[in-house]
């Protein structure tokens, strides 16, 4: 989409804070109000839309993507079916699958996953099965259970996060971490892409995998970046 206006800001509106073009509120795609909370995040988002050239591109505008999916999908028709798919992320949670081998990823699984699996038993009362290799265990119907109930009490904005966060990592449990601001996008990077990050390591350079780390911690940073915003002061 070509770029249509010539001015974006923040401003006020009944019962929160919106982004104007040229005077006329921002919707969503799917034509809600895209109303915020968070003047801080209003403000922020404004900057995206102003930082547009002659082209709309929205991938470069993250915090409004994650800001229309608050609005249209976590409140919406969709989110019994976005509950289910974090659930079902749940199932087969990323850090469940430690190495056999070798020795020092070994130790690296453990360090990164197993302070995790703790958090989320002391936390949440959900203790997660874990395997050694690669072979599929389905969490039981309780773990399951358990872990939806949870999910589906999120409210808009950190249901959002939650799933944002579980579709990068594949860990519901980094998610929730990261969340409740008990792990930082580092240590939530770090985490996720262990065995990336170790294969680079042994094996050196590959530009492509590199590319996908650092979209993966761009994003876990953009991530944190709106929680914070949400959350900030007005």
């Amino acid at each position: 989409m070509k770029k249509f206006y010539k001015s974006a800001e923040a401003g006020t509106a009944p019962g929160g804070y919106v982004i104007r073009l040229d005077g006329k509120v921002v919707k969503t795609p799917l034509q809600n109000l895209l109303l915020l909370q968070s003047k801080a995040l209003a403000e922020a988002m404004a900057q995206e839309w102003q930082g547009q050239d002659t082209e709309i591109k929205p991938v470069s505008m993250p915090l409004t993507q994650l800001a229309n999916t608050m609005v249209d999908k976590s409140n919406g028709h969709d989110r019994p079916a976005m509950n289910a798919e974090i659930v079902k992320y749940g199932g087969s949670d990323l850090i469940c699958y430690f190495a056999t081998h070798p020795a020092d990823l070994v130790r690296l699984h453990q360090q990164r996953w197993n302070p995790l699996l703790a958090w989320m038993k002391e936390k949440h009362g959900i203790v997660l099965d874990v395997v050694s290799g690669i072979q599929y265990r389905q969490q039981s119907s309780a773990t399951l259970d358990k872990l939806k109930h949870l999910v589906e009490n999120l409210d808009a904005a950190d249901f959002t996060i939650v799933q944002s966060v579980t579709a990068t990592t594949g860990s519901v449990t980094i998610a929730l971490a990261l969340l409740e601001g008990d792990i930082s996008a580092e240590e939530a990077f770090q985490a996720a892409c262990v065995d990336e990050i170790y294969q680079l390591k042994t094996w050196g350079a590959d530009e492509p995998a590199q590319k996908k780390l650092d979209a993966i911690e761009a994003d876990l940073k953009t991530i944190v970046q709106f929680r914070d915003l949400l959350s900030a002061s007005s």
